[in-house]
């Protein structure tokens, strides 16, 4: 095994455990000035990413929970849709208000927000679903201890680019693959996704 190699997969072993959210984790959610959105808009992301918290510890065993909303409405928090998934995913537009924001909305302004039970970052699952919907302007990932990572698309992103750079990050793996290089194969996604026009934090 390469040096350090033993050191970093002893780091996704423990990135892979489920985590349970409790109070001191909502109450940190950071305040992010997310690129492009105004003060009002950052301060709704900070308290949908502590509602998306709140939902999978009260009501979800602090399993996967995924709120949809459009910023871009009058009022983005007095409609959006909910998503409950497992300890390992969430399927987002199972949900018909989701569903609906994601499929008959026109603007850029609509936004997903999901927890992770693990401290992991995107998995490839959520790569390839923000690229195959370009309504969505911001996918946020809040781990279960309160971090916040987001992808959003910049006025350069391209989908041929970035649908390319995601079939170079996902050669040779199958549904069968070990977690680690699934977990690997997402991180070289986010170093490179710049280059496509999308901005990683």
């Amino acid at each position: 095994m390469p040096e350090g190699m033993d050191n970093i997969c002893g780091q996704a072993k423990r990135r892979d455990r489920k985590i349970y959210i409790t109070d001191i984790a909502i109450d940190k959610v950071p305040f992010i000035q997310y690129d492009g959105f105004t003060d009002e808009q950052n301060k709704i992301m900070q308290e949908l990413a502590k509602d998306v918290l709140l939902l999978s510890k009260e009501k979800n065993d602090s399993n996967e929970v995924a709120i949809t909303c459009d910023l871009g409405a009058e009022n983005p928090l007095g409609s959006f849709g909910i998503s409950l998934g497992t300890e390992h995913e969430v399927d987002i537009l199972a949900d018909t208000l989701s569903n609906h924001i994601i499929v008959s909305r026109k603007s850029v302004a609509v936004v997903i927000l999901h927890n992770h039970p693990s401290t992991q970052t995107f998995s490839l699952q959520d790569i390839h679903f923000f690229i195959l919907h370009p309504v969505i302007q911001v996918i946020v990932v809040v781990s279960n201890q309160g971090t916040v990572h987001y992808l959003k698309r910049d006025i350069e992103y391209e989908y041929n680019r970035a649908f390319e750079l995601f079939r170079e990050c996902i050669e040779g793996l199958d549904k069968d693959s070990p977690a680690m290089e699934m977990y690997m194969a997402a991180l070289t996604f986010l170093t490179k996704c710049s280059e496509v026009g999308l901005f990683y934090r």
